[in-house]
């Protein structure tokens, strides 16, 4: 059972990556076959939300509460002056254990946003789980690299910019 990290830089301010990244709701969007159940009222400590994943009757769910909070904040603590924030879960769920800490700092004069996406997924019973993660372990880091990669493209969407990747319709395949 591993840990996978997953960094980005994203051209887009930390507050605008941060409204993306906790729109609970928005999960389905990136996540494959994922509906979204949340608590009532706003994130804060205790909050929980799941995941639904599947097909039909043949579903799961991933049940997620927030252990620490710290958007960011318009009182003007340092943190907040620097743009930073982040989040830490951990999963509560009957099939699925572990925890995700995500942050977004700031970069390039605030312009820009370091999104980095810290998980452990782990299959109950652990014992299970121990013995899958060999492979467990290479498909979450894929599939979050992949989700993660979907909410930045659609930060930037968001601004009118053109995705990251994206070839300018003048390019040809050099780049000139």
């Amino acid at each position: 059972m591993g840990t996978f990290v997953i960094e980005r830089i994203i051209a887009v301010p930390p507050s605008q990556m941060w409204g993306i990244v906790t729109d609970w709701a928005g999960y389905s969007r990136w996540m494959p076959m994922t509906t979204m159940r949340l608590d009532p009222g706003p994130t804060r400590v205790g909050w929980s939300f799941a995941g639904l994943t599947g097909l039909g009757r043949l579903r799961f769910s991933d049940v997620m509460r927030v252990t620490e909070w710290a958007p960011p904040s318009e009182t003007g603590s340092a943190a907040s002056e620097a743009g930073s924030a982040a989040f830490r879960l951990v999963k509560v769920g009957r099939l699925l254990a572990g925890w995700a800490e995500v942050s977004v700092q700031p970069i390039a004069g605030g312009e820009q946003t370091r999104l980095v996406w810290r998980e452990d997924i782990v299959i109950r019973p652990i014992s299970l789980g121990r013995r899958l993660a060999p492979v467990t372990d290479r498909l979450n880091e894929a599939l979050f690299a992949r989700v993660v990669d979907a909410m930045a493209a659609e930060a930037v969407r968001a601004t009118g910019q053109k995705d990251p990747g994206q070839k300018d319709p003048g390019q040809n395949a050099s780049g000139r």
